[in-house]
């Protein structure tokens, strides 16, 4: 079931799913939309206050490299489903 191919392939697309997430950690000017969002309260009302602290609040590229396995893993359910029906027909 897992062959060197397989094997192979997955890490190559671990590899390149994660290329943009490292190019794009040195750069300042990204700006994700829970970023715009609390810009976006600060501006509406500037005396709000969170109901709730979160747990722990990731630095700005261990967030994006959680991100990009996020949609990796969904895009790779999503190939394996498509792929599974096409091999049924």
């Amino acid at each position: 079931m897992f062959t060197r191919r397989n094997i192979s392939l997955v890490i190559l697309f671990i590899l390149i799913a994660l290329a943009p997430a490292l190019i794009s950690m040195t750069s300042s000017d990204v700006m994700g939309t829970d970023d715009k969002a609390e810009l976006a309260i600060k501006d509406i009302n500037s005396g709000y206050v969170r109901w709730v602290e979160p747990l722990w609040s990731p630095n700005k590229a261990t967030e994006t490299i959680l991100f990009v396995f996020q949609a990796s893993i969904g895009a790779g359910f999503i190939f394996f489903y498509i792929m599974r029906k096409r091999r049924k027909r």
